[in-house]
Formats: structure tokens, C-alpha cells, sequence
């Protein structure tokens, strides 16, 4: 198997178990402790680190857990492996600060995943979640908006 075979192998393993089941035990097997993750779930600055990653992202799949996955594309090149995946998620327990809703909500992603020694060192994020982001609005406009700069 090609190294970059084995990287998306390892994408596919942490996209379906450790995102779509938040197995918390495959972010252990395949992601480095020194991971950098660029993303929404830590509006003001990257996450750094393991244990800071699986704590936020248990937060959030505890308040949205995922009722459907699908990866939609997956390719690889060099220490580079992009997944496309589509979800859909309920929002069932407060979050930041903002009331469960019960709402059904879509979730489209694409991660660009940075492989070293057969581990995860950086996940960029880029999420078109617009409903996501609109329920969250009251916990996310300082965060986002709060920081951006007024031209006079």
C-alpha cells in the first residue's frame, strides 16, 4: 500500500468512527499529540493539541450528535488527504451557552488532513453549516464579528 493509500485509510477510519460515532478512541489511534485543528468548534484561535481536540469535539457531538454520514470525495496527494462529507445533526443539549432546539440540522464539511508518521498533525476545517452557524449566532457573534476590524 502507497503512503498516500494509508493516509486515506486512516482519513476514512477517523472521519467514519472517530467523527461520525465521536469514538474517541480512534482520535487517540490516529491522531498525533500535537495536532493543530483549524475550525468553528474554536472561533477564536486554533485548537493545539489532543486532548484540547477530543474535549471540544465531544462537547459538540454531546450537544449535536450525528443521526447520518456520508463521505462524499476523498483524495490524497503527498501528506495531504481532503474529505467531503455530508451529515446531519440534532442539536439535543444546550451549547455555549444556547438552548437545545431539537432541530434537524445539515452539516457539510471539508477537512484537509496534514499526515506525519501514520497520524493526523493538522485538520483545516471549512464547513458550509449555515443553519448550524444561525442557531449558534448568539454565541459565535463576539467570538467571529466581535474581533473584525471597523474601516474608517
Amino acid at each position: 500500500m502507497t503512503q498516500v493509500a494509508q493516509n486515506m485509510a486512516i482519513a476514512l477510519r477517523f472521519m467514519n468512527e472517530g467523527i461520525a460515532k465521536a469514538d474517541l478512541q480512534v482520535f487517540d489511534e490516529t491522531i498525533d499529540p500535537n495536532i493543530q485543528v483549524t475550525t468553528g468548534l474554536s472561533p477564536t484561535a486554533p485548537i493545539q493539541g489532543l486532548d484540547s481536540y477530543k474535549q471540544i469535539f465531544a462537547n459538540f457531538a454531546d450537544a449535536w450528535p450525528v443521526k447520518h454520514f456520508v463521505i462524499d470525495d476523498i483524495f490524497g496527494v503527498d501528506e495531504k488527504v481532503v474529505v467531503l462529507f455530508t451529515a446531519t445533526a440534532i442539536f439535543k443539549k444546550d451549547y455555549y451557552g444556547v438552548k437545545a432546539t431539537n432541530q434537524i440540522v445539515p452539516l457539510q464539511e471539508v477537512h484537509i488532513l496534514t499526515f506525519r508518521n501514520d497520524k493526523i498533525v493538522e485538520n483545516i476545517v471549512s464547513a458550509t453549516n449555515f443553519p448550524f452557524e444561525y442557531i449558534m449566532y448568539p454565541a459565535l457573534k463576539d467570538a467571529v464579528i466581535g474581533n473584525l476590524e471597523v474601516a474608517i
